[in-house]
């Protein structure tokens, strides 16, 4: 049976003699403490070294014996925690591609690394070593290039001072003592040691399988944490989730970088090939075959590129898309020098004026410490800029997204009503739900009549029977980088099978045929088939909303004279979405965006259940779901049982305050055009409700135009009447014969033709809605308000605008799930309940322990 050993090294102090000037550490021990338990608990034989314990002589002396002791089968647990350094590598060309050695700081002296590859080749074949580091070993300083600015570089440096911010201690040894030992020891120690392997490559001749898990890059520095190194912190978290009782060492290394990726673990792995020990948790002692070696991995010990993948046991309740972090730079003045991208960004765009960056090795979920962190560099650097994250990304794989359910099954989601015998396609377009055919032929009643959609989502597809009969192909648009802008197609080899085509479809789709409909329906599929639709791309998938996009999207709706736009998407606000919302309000654009869904299994709920943006501003019309039966979508209305094996998804609603300009329409079971059948049965979400109501909203305004033209609701300065004109009528003819539709519908669910009967208001009637800017803005202006009479603002040191603070707290409470059920309750509108929330320290707490928040957001929440 295999045995476990392990040696534990801490050490918070080191001989000031070898190391002058070095500070304490104060968490290095805590660590080695840790490691000592965890290894006991899980049956280890183990030594532990603290401080003037930890001695070069001391830990190779244990190893020594551990190699002597240890068979095939065997496995060995060696973890450090102190500072780490590098010396100048003397090896001869071709036996190192390394510049420095990496060390450890023991008690008398640093270890070289090519000591701890000597001290593991003495280990048998067959044994296994884990090595858990929590160092580093970084003496690379920030400096401007040449021919002008690396912002990875400047990237990396804010990062660092931003980990200063909340008084955490570096575990990298200073400069001046790195310089300090060199000149003092360099000749008389370490140029001896360093002598021994000047021909010895490194790892080579390894008969042990040897995984590292790495706090960092190896050009990176850790930290000391307040009772543990952040790196160890991260292991003690991880080890209580269940999830995680059979996670391999990659996984462990790819949930640390989501935990936090600054800095960004490493992971490396040479000698024999083990294949049960790469499958297993990689602590555990005794594994199947555990002596059985299936070759050799040859040393490769250059940092690895960040890789984000899901244990199978995450699949559903973290479920996450994984997409780089995008920023855009925004600068006060024109830019003047030439920046670079550097190792870690790409630069997207350059305008002279802004930058748009993709970040390689980050996260989206972390964009916002990213983007303090350039900000702050920029601005030390004299350079005046605003730095914001652009993406809002939903926190749900791509295929539970895409509002299709099972395209190799197109039969109705038997939880949902309409069952099949009493549905069919097209259900809800008729007189007892929608009214949208009756409302169309109302419509041919009125030759001439004509209006313009602006269809903002995926793309569509080129070739379905139903495609829009007027749809502009002259005139549409992708907003998406690095594609050809003036193809708005989607890509059914994303993984969506067509969002946009479902949502556009539904919107305005072509007459169909019954053998096109499993001989249910024919006649036109869509909402308002006689608008001209320009499709607008501004996201390669439906999960991720790009703010920038949206803008860039609304902005060409206006100049192409669109007068209604629908979008099936939802994501976090931004000063940008509401300018532009309140630019396209002011030009008469009625805008429908869907109010968002959520997903759950059992009680795990993937997304807050209320209204997102832009959705949540009362410039917009909110769409919400109602089933077939009218009553809401909404996973309390299922009918019968629901098989917890099922994936679900229901409609967002809430609260209250996001729901005064809402409108209900019907969903799901509703037709979702698709690239395997002609049609599925099972569209669903409120990316099928959305073009309902944007549809209907076409209807009204080419059946009412010469009456809006009358009352002078077309006229420069007075076109936001055509909006509320539109929307009065939309509310006003609404069914409200469910109790409590104000609470799931807001005003109700469509009812299109009844809607046409309403007439147009006069102005007397109606008034204009709330600037979008300032219902965002006045919730972030309260918190900014609050974070500038924290420590973090009455003190010298540079820290980004309370603002931008208060701007990135708001897409905490969307991020990350501990949130959401407050985020879903949460008036934006009450600056009194906000600032009870900023004082209460349950919530401080939570926003400290989120792995989401910015070091600076919790260093502002933290100091009073």
């Amino acid at each position: 049976m295999p045995k476990g050993y392990s040696l534990h090294i801490g050490l918070n102090n080191v001989d000031a003699k070898n190391y002058p000037g070095v500070p304490a550490l104060f968490a290095a021990v805590n660590d080695a403490v840790f490691w000592a338990s965890f290894a006991a608990e899980q049956g280890y034989k183990g030594k532990s070294l603290h401080n003037e314990a930890a001695t070069a002589e001391a830990v190779l002396d244990i190893l020594s014996g551990y190699a002597r002791d240890m068979q095939s089968g065997d496995i060995l647990l060696l973890t450090y925690a102190g500072h780490g350094s590098q010396l100048q590598n003397e090896k001869e060309d071709g036996f190192d591609r390394e510049r420095n050695d990496q060390t450890w700081c023991l008690y008398n002296r640093e270890l070289l690394d090519d000591e701890l590859f000597d001290a593991f080749r003495a280990f048998a074949e067959g044994t296994r070593i884990v090595v858990v580091s929590d160092s580093c070993h970084s003496g690379t300083m920030v400096r401007a290039l040449p021919d002008g600015l690396d912002l990875s570089a400047l990237l990396e440096e804010g990062l660092s001072r931003s980990m200063a911010a909340r008084g955490m201690r570096s575990r990298k040894l200073p400069l001046e003592v790195e310089q300090a030992v060199a000149a003092r020891f360099g000749n008389s120690v370490y140029a001896p040691l360093q002598k021994k392997y000047q021909k010895t490559a490194q790892a080579e001749n390894m008969k042990a399988s040897v995984k590292l898990l790495a706090a960092c890059q190896d050009d990176q520095t850790t930290y000391d944490g307040e009772k543990n190194g952040v790196f160890t912190e991260a292991f003690m978290e991880l080890f209580k989730k269940p999830a995680f009782k059979k996670a391999t060492a990659e996984t462990f290394i790819d949930e640390i970088r989501e935990q936090y990726y600054f800095p960004r673990p490493n992971f490396f792995q040479y000698g024999a090939i083990i294949p049960s020990f790469d499958r297993s948790f990689p602590f555990t002692i005794d594994i199947p075959d555990a002596a059985v070696v299936k070759g050799h991995r040859a040393p490769e010990l250059q940092p690895q590129p960040l890789r984000r993948s899901l244990s199978a046991e995450e699949e559903w309740d973290q479920a996450k898309v994984k997409k780089n972090a995008q920023l855009l730079v925004e600068f006060d003045t024109p830019l003047t020098g030439p920046f670079t991208g550097g190792g870690d960004m790409v630069i997207l765009e350059n305008d002279g004026s802004s930058l748009l960056l993709e970040l390689k090795n980050t996260p989206h979920e972390h964009a916002w410490s990213a983007a303090h962190a350039l900000q702050q560099q920029l601005a030390a650097k004299g350079i005046q800029a605003s730095v914001e994250p652009v993406l809002s990304v939903t926190p749900a794989q791509d295929k539970r997204a895409t509002r299709e359910g099972d395209i190799n099954n197109p039969d109705y989601i038997p939880e949902w009503p309409p069952a099949k015998a009493e549905g069919h396609i097209g259900w809800h377009l008729d007189d007892a739900h929608s009214q949208l055919l009756k409302a169309q032929r109302a419509l041919q009643e009125r030759p001439g009549a004509h209006v313009r959609i602006a269809h903002l989502d995926t793309g569509y597809i080129a070739g379905h029977v139903a495609l829009p009969p007027q749809l502009d192909y002259a005139n549409q648009r992708s907003f998406v980088k690095k594609e050809d802008g003036s193809q708005a197609v989607d890509k059914p080899d994303s993984g969506q099978d067509g969002h946009g085509l479902g949502t556009l479809i539904l919107l305005a789709g072509n007459k169909v045929t019954k053998a096109d409909t499993f001989d249910e329906y024919e006649g036109y599929i869509g909402g308002m088939p006689f608008a001209d639709v320009i499709p607008m791309r501004i996201s390669e998938s439906v999960v991720i909303m790009n703010d920038r996009n949206f803008s860039a999207a609304l902005d060409y709706a206006i100049e192409k004279g669109c007068e209604v736009v629908s979008m099936s998407m939802a994501g976090k606000p931004s000063n940008r979405m509401a300018q532009a919302v309140n630019r396209a309000y002011e030009a008469g654009i009625v805008i429908v965006s869907a109010a968002s869904n959520c997903w759950y299994k059992g009680t795990g709920a993937l997304l807050p259940k209320c209204v997102m943006y832009p959705a949540a501003f009362e410039r917009v019309i909110a769409a919400t779901g109602a089933m077939y039966d009218h009553q809401p979508y909404d996973v309390a209305y299922l009918r019968g049982q629901r098989a917890i094996s099922t994936q679900y998804m229901q409609g967002s609603w809430g609260p209250a305050s996001r729901m005064t300009r809402a409108l209900a329409a019907y969903t799901p079971n509703t037709p979702w055009a698709s690239t395997h059948h002609t049609f599925l049965r099972s569209g669903g979400g409120t990316s099928s409700a959305t073009p309902q109501v944007a549809a209907a909203a076409a209807l009204w305004i080419a059946y009412h135009r010469a009456e809006l033209e009358a009352k002078g609701y077309y006229q420069p300065g007075r076109q936001w009447l055509k909006v509320e004109a539109v929307r009065h009528a939309l509310y006003k003819s609404a069914y409200t014969g469910f109790p409590e539709w104000k609470k799931y519908y807001g005003n109700g669910i469509l009812r299109a033709y009844d809607a046409l009967q309403a007439g147009v208001a006069d102005e007397s009637e109606l008034s204009m809605s709330p600037s979008a800017e300032s219902s965002l803005f006045g919730i972030v202006e309260t918190i900014g308000a609050f974070f500038k009479r924290r420590k973090l603002f009455r003190s010298s040191a540079p820290c980004p605008p309370a603002n931008a603070l208060g701007l990135e707290l708001l897409h905490l409470l969307q991020t990350d799930p501990q949130f959401f059920a407050l985020f879903s309750s949460l008036n934006l509108h009450d600056t009194t309940a906000m600032e009870m929330l900023l004082n209460d320290p349950a919530f401080q707490e939570q926003v400290l322990q989120s792995p989401y928040a910015s070091n600076y957001l919790k260093e502002a929440v933290l100091a009073a």
